[in-house]
């Protein structure tokens, strides 16, 4: 089973309770004043998550004292083309396209901004935050609905057990959607900081625990007996596959005939499936929720998603023992 360690994590979101009449988000604070003004909103929030991290896995070591020989306490210790990064994002640049529109069609192409139209290439913000670090390896964007950001994660442990990375920033950022199209728009960005576990072991990091993903496309109608059969086959091989069974099991799941087939079928031996709330309009809150099992205290446990599309993620979860770390926030 391909998994990785996560050392470090970085989650850059608005607060559950917002401090009245003020901006969450401040540009020249997080970032600084000059460099990063006329980026996307959610490239903006990618780049500061991405900061926290990496800080965040150069203090995760068990024993700072007692580091194995050759250890240096931080993550960038492999070559430059073993460092990469994997971004998942449905609307990361929803709201410029949507503005380079309105110009192209009351105006001219030739009145778009020379400084913001290269963004409206979604793979140019995830590139911004490898050249931030210096990361010259693998740089891909994935923009698969509400499952991308996990399928970072599972691209991930893919490239090290290929032996194609040695040290992965995978991460899932969101700008809210121009109304009406989406009812619950996403803000933000998570990354985590991915290691091979052996390499995580070797520089003295126990991290958050380690994470195995397995992502499913199921047909969105399941319009037939012999259809949902095979879904629901599909769907309990992949959950027993990651020991569902022995664990609890955190769902995201919306009101589609999709999500009440994964409900049904995802094992619940060790309790009822426990409702986090439904998927957004993004890749993001999956990886919220990623975040807050990895820094819970509370044991492994399995998190599942799926939404009317027929994107289906499961995310193994195996706490480190002991570990209390808490990152920080935007």
């Amino acid at each position: 089973m391909n998994d990785a360690v996560v050392t470090g994590i970085g989650v850059c979101a608005p607060p559950e309770r917002p401090a009245a009449g003020g901006a969450w988000f401040d540009v020249r604070s997080q970032l600084g004043r000059r460099g990063y003004k006329y980026l996307p909103a959610a490239c903006q929030y990618l780049l500061v998550a991405g900061r926290q991290a990496l800080d965040d896995a150069t203090g995760c070591l068990d024993d700072p004292t007692g580091r194995p020989d050759g250890a240096t306490g931080r993550p960038d210790g492999a070559a430059g083309q073993g460092r990469g990064v994997v971004v998942g994002t449905n609307n990361g640049v929803a709201a410029l396209h949507d503005e380079q529109d309105r110009t192209v069609i009351a105006e001219h192409a030739a009145e778009l901004s020379p400084v913001t139209a290269p963004f409206g290439a979604v793979n140019v913000l995830t590139s911004r935050l490898s050249m931030e670090h210096g990361f010259t390896g693998i740089s891909l964007t994935l923009t698969t609905p509400l499952v991308a950001g996990l399928e970072a994660v599972q691209v991930g442990a893919r490239a090290f057990a290929a032996g194609r990375s040695a040290l992965l920033l995978a991460g899932a950022m969101e700008q809210a959607v121009p109304a009406p199209e989406a009812a619950a728009p996403e803000e933000g960005a998570v990354v985590l900081v991915l290691e091979p576990p052996e390499r995580a072991r070797a520089r003295g990091a126990a991290g958050y625990g380690r994470c195995a993903v397995r992502t499913l496309l199921l047909p969105p109608a399941l319009d037939t007996g012999a259809a949902r059969d095979r879904a629901a086959a599909a769907v309990r091989a992949a959950a027993a596959e990651l020991g569902a069974a022995r664990v609890p099991v955190y769902a995201l799941l919306d009101d589609s005939p999709v999500s009440e087939l994964v409900a049904g079928a995802v094992p619940a031996a060790a309790g009822p499936v426990r409702d986090t709330g439904p998927p957004a309009a993004g890749s993001l809150t999956p990886m919220l929720r990623l975040a807050e099992r990895l820094r819970a205290g509370d044991g492994d446990s399995l998190l599942v998603t799926a939404a009317g599309t027929g994107n289906v993620a499961m995310v193994r979860i195996w706490r480190t023992a002991g570990s209390t770390r808490r990152s920080a926030g935007c």
